[in-house]
């Protein structure tokens, strides 16, 4: 049995430090107490949970010949200082009946056994807060177990009182001269978490580096599933076994083994039993894609993880796309990814889909698209993160549960062996009898099935160890429920499948000691799961499939999906603009899909908030650049309207749509709309689109413009909005006016230049070229010769003007008196006017 090689050398310390062994009176051992130098102070976890704590227990399981030792420490977790502190050894001589008084036991929920063996007593004192270390030992032969079964054992704490200060249940198998049945054991181990990223760029958290290193959750399960005993740093590569090398040759064309299994044949998963290590536990690992693609990304590259919200914020609001915090890429993912390669190796690989996308939700709300891209893009993202492909014959449902539909949907993808709980396979009987791999019945299209029922008792007891310590209890209640298992099975083998819970967060000592149990306990024969058959369908007392009222309700809630629909419709949108066919965000809406929100709403509120607002930015990166107010000069003419693809990955395919507000005055081409489609634009380029306008009348009118898919659905419920002023037809009406002036002046332009000659000729036939003499008076009359007739005024000499813009008719000189509907109107001069230049 493991540690037995160190029972020698324990038993002599404890013969150097034990003065004096004796048979009490019902011919227990009782132990001296053991004084004890440097102890140990227990984490204050450890002390919250008992102030008696088991460090070790050997041997797992006893026979007749077996000496029992139990090794510890007791911490003082009260205030004050103990003295006379007795630690003592409980058991029944009686074998507990059934795994229900197995848990009952462990919970404390039935008596603790009456029979007191090893004793020690602790002389000295201990303070608050400090722990003594005690040693207690004891022969099977002194226990009265006389037949094959598991025993209830217990490790008490009194003071000198009596009064109880702790205890620690736990639990030993006996098989005396017996043989348990055997169990096929198999092992599936979860490399899993919750979706890392909302949209491809962006982190939720900044936790994934941690959990990657040597001490990180998923650092030390892969440490501790490659069996090589490495802890607290990165495994090293595995050595290449021959196999390996043959399929290495074969790959590079120097003619390997043919039959060698090819790891990246999608259709013909790698055999595992002939290359597999006899010292290690074979294990089956079940890895979720999107986990591997959030760790090659911050492998690769810097990322950006989510601020988080402030002490009493909401943890669903977001301040903005720049409300982040950029991390350098993380060297532990790195360091992850190449030893996942190693050590996962040829091992059998199940995969989820991507996210381990809720199905059985989608495909109630309709959303059986999603629920089928999960499963082929998870298929291909373990082939080019792992360079490996994942078995696609093996499914394990979230929670172990799954409806009819879901059933055929996974046997459409390949799938014919499904890990399920037992909930899902209900039994009648006691679950410690019933098969665990038994045929499952399916639709004619999918053929043979087969159900791997996990043993539901296991997969609990190992998520309640999730982060804490306890090695020794674990390993014990391990090997005590294995034995229980066994001991139903009447000396039949019988597989039994061990599934931990998806996050399963094991101390990595735990985690160890239970594989090491499954090598060593001599009931136990670790085998592949890929091996396990499917039982003979009369012996077993197991259901046919169901999908229980439990697992309906924790589904993905209605609110969420409604959520996540709107979301895909806006995807929906922008894909169909994409010239290329392509779908970014398709990663992102399957991570907001993910079984893992049940429990952490909040944080999947955030995550699909974060989502949105990518699409509506990404969505906004389409657009229409803004340009000034046009002036149209003309009736008719043409307006440039730049459209632009800032997208830097994919060219788009867009139809411009063009309105005006006032189609009487502003149209195109006498229609109130204008639509183009443009065919392509390239990643971050630019089109400009020419669309003709017709004018009628005079003024402002406002353009709206918007970006459409191919089909006339709108991009975006806002639009550019560009005003048109017209002043074209205006210019018009002063061409007309001027046209008419022109003619008025070629109509008064003879007459004027025929006046102004008329008064030059004039001019010079009246001016002499001496001042004449003043002429002498006749009969009393004189005539100054200054004195002429007054000058006609500037109207009179113009003929008048008729409405019609046209002179007198009959050019008589009484003509231009007549101003009847005239521009201009000239009154007639009393006393009369000289005509006779005008005449002339």
């Amino acid at each position: 049995m493991r540690r037995i090689a160190h029972l020698g050398a324990v038993m002599a310390t404890a013969a150097v430090l034990v003065p004096a062994v004796a048979l009490s009176p019902a011919g227990h051992a009782d132990i001296a107490p053991v004084p004890l130098a440097g102890a140990v102070v227990p984490t204050e976890e450890e002390a919250g949970a008992s102030p008696v704590l088991v460090d070790e227990i050997t041997p797992q399981a006893a026979d007749e010949e077996s000496t029992v030792h139990v090794k510890g420490r007791f911490s003082n977790t009260t205030g004050d200082t103990l003295s006379g502190v007795t630690v003592r050894l409980r058991y029944s001589s009686y074998p507990l009946l059934g795994r229900e008084q197995l848990a009952a036991h462990a919970a404390g929920d039935r008596g603790d056994p009456q029979g007191f063996a090893a004793i020690a007593e602790v002389e000295s004192e201990i303070p608050p807060g400090e722990s003594t270390e005690f040693n207690l030992r004891v022969e099977t032969a002194n226990l009265g177990m006389s037949r094959l079964g598991v025993y209830p054992l217990a490790v008490e704490a009194v003071e000198a009182t009596g009064a109880r200060l702790g205890i620690q249940r736990t639990f030993l198998p006996y098989t005396g001269e017996s043989e348990l049945g055997s169990l096929d054991i198999a092992w599936i181990w979860p490399l899993m978490a919750r979706p890392q990223r909302a949209d491809d760029d962006t982190f939720l958290t900044g936790g994934l580096d941690e959990q990657l290193g040597p001490n990180g959750r998923l650092g030390q399960l892969l440490v501790v599933g490659a069996q090589n005993g490495n802890f607290g740093q990165p495994p090293e590569p595995s050595q290449p076994t021959q196999s390996d090398e043959d399929s290495q040759d074969e790959a590079a064309g120097d003619g390997g083994d043919d039959e060698a299994s090819d790891a990246g044949d999608d259709t013909a998963p790698p055999e595992t039993g002939t290359t597999a290590d006899p010292n290690k536990v074979p294990l089956t690992w079940a890895i979720d894609p999107s986990l591997l693609a959030d760790i090659q990304q911050i492998s690769e590259s810097s990322y950006a993880v989510l601020n988080a919200a402030g002490e009493g914020g909401d943890p669903t609001a977001s301040s903005g796309l720049a409300d982040v915090t950029e991390q350098d890429s993380s060297t532990n993912a790195k360091i992850w990814l190449e030893q996942a390669r190693a050590i996962i190796g040829d091992d059998p690989l199940l995969a989820t889909p991507y996210a381990d996308v809720d199905l059985t939700a989608l495909l109630n709300a309709d959303l059986r698209d999603d629920a089928q891209d999960a499963l082929s893009l998870g298929r291909e993202t373990v082939t080019q993160v792992l360079e490996r492909s994942a078995d696609p014959s093996l499914a394990w449902p979230v929670d172990g549960v799954m409806n009819e539909e879901t059933r055929d949907l996974l046997g459409d993808n390949g799938a014919d062996t499904f890990v399920l709980s037992e909930s899902a396979l209900p039994t009648g009987d006691d679950p410690g009898v019933s098969g665990t791999a038994v045929p499952l019945s399916a639709e004619e299209r999918h053929g043979e099935a087969t159900a791997l029922v996990a043993d539901d008792h296991l997969s609990t007891l190992l998520g309640q160890n999730n982060g804490s310590s306890g090695e020794a209890l674990m390993e014990q209640r391990f090997a005590a429920e294995t034995a229980m298992i066994a001991a139903g099975s009447s000396g039949d083998s019988r597989p039994l499948v061990v599934a931990p819970p998806r996050d399963w967060n094991p101390a990595p000592e735990v985690a160890k000691g239970l594989l090491d149990a499954s090598q060593e306990l001599p009931w136990l024969d670790p085998t592949p799961l890929t091996e396990i058959q499917a039982e003979d369908a009369t012996a077993q007392q197991r259901q046919q499939l169901a999908y229980p009222d439990s697992a309906a309700e924790a589904e993905l809630g209605s609110g969420q999906l409604e959520e996540i629909k709107r979301i895909r419709r806006e995807v929906r949108l922008f894909n169909s603009i994409l010239a290329d066919d392509g779908d970014p965000l398709r990663p992102a809406i399957l991570r907001l899909e993910s079984a893992a929100w049940r429990e952490e709403e909040k944080l999947a509120a955030r995550a699909r908030k974060r989502v949105s607002e990518i699409v509506d930015h990404t969505m906004s990166k389409v657009r229409i650049m803004e340009g000034e107010p046009v002036t149209l000069a003309s009736k008719e003419g043409t307006i440039p309207i730049l459209v632009a693809n800032d997208l830097s990955d994919h060219p788009v395919k867009i139809r411009l749509s063009v309105m005006s507000d006032n189609a009487e005055r502003l149209s195109f081409g006498g229609s109130s709309n204008y639509t183009e489609l443009i065919e392509e634009i390239d990643p971050g380029g630019k089109t400009t689109v020419y669309v003709p306008l017709t004018a009628r009348v005079n003024g402002r009118t406002v353009l709206h413009m918007t970006l459409q898919n191919s089909t006339g659905e709108p991009l975006s419920e806002e639009e550019i909005q560009t005003p048109v002023n017209v002043t074209g037809l205006g210019n018009s009406a002063l061409i007309i006016s001027g046209g008419a002036a022109l003619v008025l002046i070629i109509v008064l332009a003879p007459r004027a230049v025929r006046k102004w000659l008329r008064n030059r000729a004039g001019a010079g036939d009246a001016a002499p070229a001496d001042p004449p003499e003043p002429a002498p008076e006749e009969d009393g009359n004189v005539t100054a010769a200054g004195d002429a007739a007054p000058e006609q005024d500037d109207a009179t000499t113009a003929p008048a003007m008729t409405h019609n813009g046209r002179g007198p008719s009959d050019g008589s000189p009484s003509s231009h008196a007549d101003t009847t509907g005239s521009d201009t109107a000239v009154p007639e001069e009393s006393g009369g006017t000289d005509t006779e230049g005008y005449r002339s």
